[in-house]
């Protein structure tokens, strides 16, 4: 439990694995309520979602998860965490989500939380374990004092992360190196261990650095140096489970791109590309695969450029045949309902998946029209035909006999 006396807040989370109105605020509003209002809440192995709308109607406002925070919770907003909440508002909200990495902000009309900066350092949904060594990499601090020679720091740095192995595997001695540089006749000050990996891909022209995957119990996580195009490469390569219903391409496509990291661009030949609703249910798929898969489904190609660090897609690749409409008479809009669903196989064995989406009648061609209006009235003929049967039946006279 962490106790700090300025605010009188106290807050203590445990990750556990992994419908009110509101009244109307504006962002003025909400920010002064937010450092002026007192709250307290006792959470036990609830949601993330519901602690957010405990706290929502407490403030009188509506705090969501954005896209990107859904993505970057163990289990999005189903995460569960335990809290003891007492203080402001904002500093409730501060120290809550520190331990996800996350933050909030506040809009006009609502306060949305995102992840992090330092959450960049994980791919894809972090676990529980991934955020536990993530927060002990910004809070460790190495020092030492007097002049201490690089064997010893090599040994200091193996004693503070004995459990975790690093890529390229001579890491360590790259960063022991690096604060035999920085110590004095006294010593050298406290450094965390953030800033320490920050220098090593600094002098050895590194973009970046970041936790390996922690999928079984007993695996040692693992810290890895990647220039930009092997960081690209690596977020690409991620298996992901995606499911989106009623959502158009062009925003599925734009969610899945963020995920990357990387820059979409979308070549139209034609406006509409894009602009429909799909279900999409893909499991134990890499992520670019997953691209591919939507945008080929929808008669497009996926070129992705990892020294350019965007991906581009373009489409439709077949122009359809232009067809004047006909004048005819609605009622109300019912023709505007779906009147079909296609169904795409993809994959194969047990990551066999299908992507559907529907289709309006305003989406057939001429010659599905034509057909479907035949079956229409097939349908309507037997229906009939088995009315006027009925109608015959009913007619004749009826004769009984009794038999003893």
């Amino acid at each position: 439990m962490k106790e700090i006396s300025l605010r009188k807040i106290v807050v203590a989370i445990v990750i556990l694995g992994v419908g009110a109105g509101f009244v109307q605020a504006d962002r003025q509003e909400l920010l002064k309520m937010l450092s002026t209002k007192q709250a307290e809440f006792e959470f036990q192995e609830i949601t993330i979602a519901e602690a957010l709308d405990s706290i929502g109607q407490e403030l009188e406002a509506k705090i969501v998860l954005s896209d990107e925070a859904e993505w970057k919770l163990p289990q999005g907003g189903a995460t569960k965490l335990s809290a003891s909440i007492k203080g402001d508002l904002s500093d409730c909200l501060t120290e809550m989500f520190n331990a996800f990495f996350m933050r909030y902000a506040v809009g006009d009309d609502e306060i949305k939380i995102y992840p992090r900066q330092e959450l960049e350092h994980i791919l894809g949904r972090p676990n529980s374990k991934q955020l536990e060594l993530l927060k002990n990499i910004y809070a460790m601090k190495l020092s030492f004092s007097g002049n201490f020679p690089i064997e010893n720091a090599q040994e200091l740095v193996r004693r503070a992360f004995s459990d975790v192995a690093f890529l390229p595997y001579d890491s360590p001695k790259m960063m022991s190196e690096i604060l035999k540089d920085m110590s004095t006749e006294k010593g050298i000050d406290p450094v965390s261990f953030a800033v320490l990996l920050e220098q090593v891909c600094d002098r050895h022209n590194w973009s970046t650095w970041y936790l390996s995957g922690m999928d079984f119990p007993d695996q040692v996580p693992m810290i890895k140096f990647v220039n930009e195009q092997e960081y690209c490469q690596d977020k690409l390569e991620q298996i992901v489970d995606i499911s989106f219903k009623d959502e158009t391409a062009v925003v599925i496509l734009q969610r899945l791109a963020g995920w990357t990291g990387m820059e979409l661009f979308v070549d139209k030949a034609d406006p509409s590309w894009l602009e429909g609703e799909i279900v999409v249910n893909m499991q134990n798929i890499k992520l670019s695969q997953a691209l591919r898969n939507i945008v080929s489904s929808l008669d497009g190609e996926t070129f992705i450029d990892f020294g350019g660090n965007y991906i581009e897609i373009k489409g439709p690749l077949h122009t359809k045949k232009v067809v004047s409409p006909k004048v005819t008479k609605s009622s109300g809009g019912a023709s505007e309902g779906y009147v079909g669903k296609i169904s795409i196989p993809m994959g194969e064995g047990e990551s066999k998946y299908f992507i559907e989406f529907m289709m309006r009648e305003r989406d057939l061609t001429e010659g599905l029209k034509k057909l479907r209006e035949e079956k229409i009235k097939e349908i309507l003929m037997k229906f009939s035909k088995v009315g006027e049967k009925a109608k015959e039946i009913a007619a004749r006279p009826q004769s009984y006999s009794i038999l003893n």
